[in-house]
């Protein structure tokens, strides 16, 4: 294994959520690269098949615990292994990721003071750590607040479907939607007669091969019913151990 990520393995491995990843992506191909050119300095390529990269140039100069919150969101993302942006995707990968450190933190101290530094007083140089930091916020005052606070953002906005929508076209037009030659150019897209958002089409032209919308709500499992609860009380008990003693 990478050097870096069992290292980053250890540290991540106190939480219950960062082990359910760790072994859900075991397989996932880890690859080490010098300026890699991706956005994060431990990020995922290949959408549908996924592998983690470690850039060794930045990897280095990255503030306390960045590298944790890149690696467990990078765990996250290979998990889902979303073909396209998508909201519940992106959703369950910034949950799954604030509940890795909040849980981690409950036994590391240093990385229990960054993220409650990243929830004070955000960085620029750990957007990720600072990104996980807000939702854990967001997610204590109101879980809806925290799945709204995704989908309103204004870089999902430009181009993610929600999945709930393609299933829901898919129930009403399969047929139609497996008929398509070519993803629609313009604005619109036409199904069955009756025109639709251009993104949607797209959406469900792109997730049209079987099996796959079925792989995707399977992987994004229960993270915002059944997976509220463990997540809430991570959070209560993390601030819990914040007090003064």
């Amino acid at each position: 294994m990478i050097p870096a990520a069992a290292l980053l393995a250890t540290a991540l491995s106190p939480s219950l959520q960062g082990r359910r990843l760790l072994a859900a992506d075991f397989d996932v191909p880890r690859r080490e690269a010098h300026a890699s050119g991706l956005p994060r300095a431990i990020d995922v390529r290949g959408g549908a098949s996924p592998e983690i990269v470690f850039d060794l140039e930045r990897l280095p100069s990255l503030p306390p615990g960045e590298a944790a919150a890149e690696y467990a969101r990078a765990l996250a993302e290979a998990e889902i292994a979303a073909p396209i942006p998508l909201v519940e995707a992106e959703q369950a990968a910034r949950q799954w990721t604030a509940q890795i450190l909040v849980e981690a933190s409950l036994q590391d101290a240093a990385l229990s003071k960054a993220l409650r530094e990243a929830e004070l007083k955000p960085s620029r140089a750990a957007p990720v750590l600072a990104e996980a930091a807000a939702f854990a916020a967001r997610f204590e005052r109101e879980p809806k607040e925290a799945y709204w606070s995704v989908e309103s953002s204004g870089a999902l906005r430009l181009g993610a479907a929600r999945l709930t929508d393609v299933e829901d076209q898919f129930a009403l037009r399969a047929a139609e939607i497996r008929a398509l030659e070519a993803a629609p150019a313009g604005p619109y897209g036409v199904l069955g007669s009756r025109r639709y958002p251009a993104a949607l089409v797209r959406a469900c032209f792109r997730l049209r091969a079987p099996g796959t919308l079925e792989r995707l709500r399977e992987a994004l499992g229960s993270y915002d019913t059944v997976g509220v609860v463990p997540f809430a009380e991570s959070i209560k008990r993390w601030r819990k151990s914040l007090l003064p003693r």
